[in-house]
């Protein structure tokens, strides 16, 4: 573009110098021919003015000729620059409205949660003396309880201290809270969600996640599933402009399996990640260390 515009100035420029070495009284008079008839010399003289006044307008007009075609390429350099601003504009006025919609979405899932939190307090301390026990009496009862105990020292990274990678401290807590109940919105310590259980995996870890899948989804890099390590979350859902079509999260604790916390009425449990609706799975950075 810059290119251009000092194209055109030299072109203009170049036929104002011409102009002016011309407009003084030789070039006037090499212009009328009946002038230079008048100022004597014969025929001969005027046959050579005539030339001299062709030999000037064909130099005048190749001069004006380039101005013109450095014009031109000065404005198709200018469009194409203003169309790519405005592409560039309006995917940042996208990203902007994407960053938003998130920001809305992880403000209502918390105000839900705190809602949430505040009525099964209340409920709680409704409750008459002993009844959480007879509840959990029923559930064992009616075949509710936590599957029996999974040998989990299979799954479980020994590396400790330095040597233990951030993921394996949140896969190997993880581990730990296998059996516990899935309940919509609850982060622990009794029972859990697909995102609570992670947020508090990788909480362990000393890194800070929000209470949300699709948030979750973009708490660092993208890894392919054959690169994952244990610790890496593992996503389902579909992934659109809109992240709440992310659904479902899990930890991973390798050779293809996950922990997660399925659905209502069931447990945290270890399961394949094998799955139609698979994603794809990210690794948190590490930047929303508290």
């Amino acid at each position: 573009m810059a290119e251009a515009e000092k194209r055109v100035a030299e072109a203009r420029a170049e036929a104002a110098r011409f102009v002016s070495m011309h407009a003084y009284d030789g070039y006037a008079r090499a212009v009328s021919p009946m002038s230079a008839a008048l100022a004597g010399g014969g025929p001969q003289s005027f046959l050579d003015r005539a030339g001299v006044v062709r030999h000037l307008g064909a130099g005048h007009e190749a001069r004006l000729e380039r101005v013109e075609t450095a014009r031109r390429v000065a404005d198709v350099m200018r469009r194409h620059a203003r169309g790519l601003y405005d592409e560039q504009l309006e995917r940042t006025r996208e990203a902007e409205r994407a960053k938003q919609a998130a920001a809305r979405a992880v403000a209502a899932q918390r105000r839900t949660i705190g809602e949430l939190s505040s009525r099964k307090s209340a409920l709680a301390a409704r409750l008459p003396a002993g009844h959480a026990a007879r509840v959990a009496r029923a559930s064992r009862t009616a075949g509710l309880s936590a599957p029996r105990p999974v040998n989990i020292g299979r799954w479980t990274s020994r590396a400790k201290g330095a040597a233990a990678r951030h993921g394996d401290i949140a896969a190997n807590w993880a581990l730990t809270q296998l059996g516990k109940p899935y309940v919509w919105a609850a982060d622990g310590p009794d029972s859990y969600d697909c995102s609570g259980l992670t947020m508090r995996a990788w909480q362990r870890a000393g890194v800070r996640l929000d209470h949300w899948t699709g948030t979750q989804w973009k708490s660092g890099p993208h890894v392919r599933i054959k690169n994952m390590r244990r610790g890496d979350l593992v996503f389902f859902g579909r992934i659109t402009k809109n992240p709440g079509t992310i659904r479902h999260v899990g930890i991973y604790i390798g050779r293809g399996m996950m922990v997660h916390a399925p659905r209502t009425g069931d447990v945290v449990k270890i399961a394949p990640i094998w799955r139609r609706d698979l994603v794809g799975a990210t690794r948190p950075s590490g930047n929303g260390r508290p």
